[in-house]
């Protein structure tokens, strides 16, 4: 059912939507225009719902949550049939769960699984130097973080394959109604695919300082243990969440990388520059445009918003506005102070932080330590997935040279 525009004639309307597949640059393009002419309006899109593009108005909302729910993360779905946990968990509750999940995706745990990241990148890499070329979406992108995120949690690496495909049919068809059964298939797969290591958990568990399900198992909040339509939720989202924004971000870094010789060449003559320039690329490439719920009617800052109302708080917007740094929309690795929020912000920032910028970084290096010179590969206008973006694919180029003599060097980061 559709939400009623504003009874307000001072409101903006437009018919704004970000879910479409375009080409490449074109949702942020699009988001780069309209906060140029407003600071908030509403999108007749979907069931209707407010954008706000001011980015202290934005980071206001993700430090709110009392105001801007996250009972529903999609703009566009006012009333989801699901809840994740702890995506769509409010405090204080989703702080018990947190608890729980924290030190998984703690720094020093992230800092722990190091040197493996950086085994199955150079393995990923290695497989590919020879061929001369690959879609680096499909063949790296999709397949390296899904790895990573395997061996995190103590599952084994040789299902990457079928988990990345099942991740990427849910991303092809999330907002795509008529391919709901592809989509009812693939999160099907994925739960079963939880639901039969649960069970064995339960059987026998593992060291729970290993095994994310056995560490599961073993937890609980308010006095109780975990059920197992909790345990199976936070490993159905963490999967989802933690695989796509990874792959999506890989895809964007490397396609810029294709068209500016001069930022790889840093990168290879300067891998201290590496951290940073995985903070310019979050910043200035950011990929997830959440939702939220209001709890009540409010005038936030000139925006008349009633009880029930969806909102988008667009991170784009956030991070690549004037107001926020000099030339926003242009890649600066010596960009100082670099304060985006790709992650989020307020209690729901994103989990898997620590690893995923460990993830991005480690690719830069060990990429470019082994394949340092190559090109896009198509004539064709390269495409994104809206809704969390994503490329569609980056088909890659490069002449075939036979490694350096002697033993890879670590790669320090």
């Amino acid at each position: 059912m559709a939400n009623p525009a504003p009874d307000d004639p001072s409101v903006t309307i437009l018919d704004f939507n970000v879910n479409l597949t375009a080409p490449v640059g074109s949702h942020w393009a699009q988001i780069d225009a309209v906060q140029e002419r407003h600071d908030h309006f509403w999108t007749s899109y979907a069931h209707g719902h407010w954008v706000l593009t001011d980015p202290d108005h934005i980071r206001e909302a993700f430090q709110t949550p009392e105001l801007f729910s996250s009972i529903s993360e999609v703009a566009a779905d006012p009333d989801p049939s699901y809840t994740w946990i702890p995506t769509n968990v409010d405090p204080p509750e989703h702080v018990k769960y947190r608890q729980v999940l924290n030190a998984w995706f703690s720094p020093g745990s992230v800092a722990a699984l190091g040197d493996e990241i950086e085994r199955y990148c150079a393995a990923m890499v290695d497989g590919l130097a020879d061929r001369g070329g690959c879609d680096f979406v499909a063949d790296f992108a999709t397949v390296y973080p899904t790895t990573v995120f395997l061996h995190s949690l103590g599952l084994p690496v040789d299902d990457t394959r079928r988990l990345a495909g099942w991740v990427r049919d849910i991303f092809d068809n999330l907002r795509h109604p008529d391919l709901a059964d592809t989509l009812a298939a693939a999160m099907g797969s994925v739960r079963s695919y939880f639901a039969d290591t649960l069970a064995d958990r339960r059987r026998a568990g593992r060291d729970p300082e290993r095994d994310f399900v056995t560490h599961l198992v073993r937890s609980g909040i308010d006095g109780r243990p975990l059920g197992d339509d909790e345990i199976l939720n936070m490993c159905v989202v963490l999967m989802m969440a933690g695989v796509e924004t990874t792959s999506g971000q890989l895809g964007f870094m490397f396609h810029d990388l294709a068209r500016h010789p001069a930022r790889r060449r840093r990168l290879i003559d300067e891998p201290a520059v590496i951290p940073a320039a995985v903070e310019e690329y979050l910043r200035v490439h950011p990929i997830v445009m959440p939702g939220r719920k209001l709890t009540r009617d409010i005038d936030f800052h000139g925006c008349p918003m009633r009880e029930g109302d969806m909102v988008m708080l667009p991170l784009p917007a956030a991070n690549r506005s004037p107001l926020v740094c000099a030339n926003p929309r242009e890649v600066d690795y010596d960009r100082r102070p670099n304060r985006h929020i790709a992650f989020g912000t307020g209690p729901h920032r994103c989990l898997g932080l620590h690893l995923a910028r460990r993830e991005l970084a480690t690719a830069l290096a060990v990429w470019h330590a082994r394949i340092p010179d190559y090109r896009l590969d198509s004539d064709e206008v390269l495409m994104e997935r809206g809704g969390t973006l994503s490329m569609v694919s980056l088909p890659l180029r490069w002449d075939v040279t036979p490694p350096p003599l002697g033993e890879r060097g670590r790669v320090n980061l």
